[in-house]
């Protein structure tokens, strides 16, 4: 992103260098364990843009902002996950502010904090602004959704881009899903098992003989965990205290640690690439995703279970039928009788609806942005946030736009002109023309199919039938056994 941002800004847009040198004020707080940064422009319009950045499951991304960040030097100075967040102040005449979170991983209950932390301070010190702005990427886009639910009338304008618009159960699903894939097509594999090594004479965990101290090694290996804890405890604990092990970055987390056991098993060789062909068809994401993806059904999966949700599962597939498009029915007969089975626990689905399942319940004018080719966070969660503004009754306060390419969150230069909308909206009464947009540059009239064709609807104790929003007509959007609600939006 730090290479795209600065050729958008010098070249798509002619900024070869910005006009001022620096910023009217630059404060970097300390509130309550996050770290935040404001900047106000010399010309502040008196309107303040918040920024919720993308999910992070590297410790290292909490530490202080600089206090010398510039127009001249934001894509040096700032980490790639805070890098949009300057871009009102310098393409516009907008504050900004944007903070770390107290916690990494599915860090939501605690960004929803930290986010109102910092709008707060920003009132205290600054003055009320005259329009209040919310907006983030992935997991930003995530906690932009929940905020402006959690306060409703705080926020005029949001943009949750490429967010996990179907709630984080479902996503979480999806990952698990992922994982009972995995099991079915890589069990067997030699080193296809997400697990870490143990160290001679002891039990610690590691990935190399360095972790062990001197004259020990890397030399054990722990047992395969529950597929449903995503990995075991003392594996989640070891590679989130060792963030570097996975290499994690905002668009394609995973490295080592994860691409091994995926390489083991989707390795060159034909029998691997036959392997990969058919975890493809059942899994229905693109194979440049898996790695990123693995990482969710792995170490995403972990640290919820093992530091969220108390060792409970809020995932599980009990009396699912899956129906991949790219099996025949006799292979999707074949996979539903040998898969993983796992049931999810009541308490554990509840936080993940509490962090979060939109539902649409806010003052806030929303714009959406979402690539269709997005294999990590799949543009079908888009289908659903805009089930969820229909069962509150507020389609008048949602614009979703798409991209026809971009991944996940790859639609750099879409963000200038969707600040624009987001801001002539608010300001001046001006709704986004989706219809219009889609013909210009980067967008795509094109739109995602329903979330229940990739991502099976399915009951959960502690997720209410008559919580599940839902088109009719569509019945995928329900789980087996019941049906839609056309004019409450709601299964039933």
């Amino acid at each position: 992103m730090r290479i795209l941002l600065a050729v958008l800004l010098a070249a798509t847009l002619g900024i070869a260098a910005p006009a001022r040198a620096q910023w009217k004020t630059v404060d970097t707080p300390t509130i309550k364990g996050a770290y935040g940064l404001v900047v106000i422009p010399e010309d502040w319009n008196g309107s303040l843009f918040i920024y919720a950045h993308g999910y992070s499951a590297d410790e290292r991304l909490l530490r202080p902002f600089p206090s010398d960040v510039s127009p001249a030097n934001f894509t040096a100075r700032l980490d790639t996950l805070f890098q949009a967040s300057v871009l009102p102040a310098i393409v516009g005449k907008y504050a900004i502010a944007t903070t770390t979170f107290r916690s990494e991983g599915w860090y939501v209950a605690d960004a929803v904090k930290d986010i109102e932390n910092l709008r707060r301070y920003f009132v205290k010190t600054y003055g009320k602004p005259k329009h209040t702005y919310l907006w983030g990427h992935s997991g930003g886009g995530m906690v932009t959704s929940t905020v402006i639910e959690y306060f409703p009338h705080t926020y005029e304008g949001a943009m949750p881009l490429c967010g996990t618009g179907a709630g984080a159960r479902r996503n979480f699903d999806g990952a698990f899903d992922l994982r009972v894939a995995w099991e079915y097509v890589c069990k067997d594999v030699p080193g296809a098992t997400f697990t870490c090594g143990i160290c001679s004479g002891g039990s610690e965990r590691c990935t190399v003989d360095a972790d062990c101290g001197t004259g020990r090694t890397c030399s054990g290996r722990e047992d395969p965990p529950d597929p449903a804890d995503g990995l075991s405890r003392e594996c989640t604990e070891f590679l989130l205290d060792h963030p570097d092990r996975f290499n994690e970055n905002p668009t394609s987390p995973g490295g080592g640690f994860v691409e091994g056991p995926v390489h083991a098993c989707f390795g060159d060789d034909a029998a691997g690439q036959a392997r990969l062909q058919r975890f493809v068809a059942l899994t229905q994401i693109p194979a440049s995703f898996v790695v990123t993806d693995m990482f969710f059904a792995s170490i995403g999966m972990g640290e919820v279970v093992h530091r969220r949700t108390h060792g409970k599962h809020p995932w599980g597939n009990d009396g699912v039928t899956y129906a991949p498009p790219g099996f025949s029915a006799a292979e999707q007969a074949a996979f539903n009788a040998a898969a993983y089975r796992s049931k999810s626990d009541p308490g554990a689905v509840r936080y993940m609806r509490r962090w979060y399942e939109p539902r649409g319940r806010t003052q806030s004018k929303v714009l959406t942005i979402h690539a269709l080719d997005d294999g990590l966070v799949i543009p079908e969660n888009e289908t659903k946030y805009r089930e969820a503004f229909e069962a509150s009754g507020r389609t008048d306060q949602l614009v979703q736009l798409f991209t026809p390419t971009g991944g996940h969150c790859g639609f750099i230069a879409q963000l200038l002109p969707a600040i624009t909308y987001i801001t002539d909206w608010v300001e001046k009464g001006v709704k986004p023309d989706a219809a219009a947009i889609a013909q210009t540059s980067g967008f795509t009239s094109q739109t995602p199919g329903p979330m229940g064709l990739k991502v099976v609807e399915r009951r959960q104790k502690g997720a209410p039938i008559g919580s599940y929003v839902c088109d009719a007509g569509v019945p995928s959007d329900c789980p087996a056994g019941t049906t839609c609600d056309g004019k409450r939006h709601r299964c039933r």
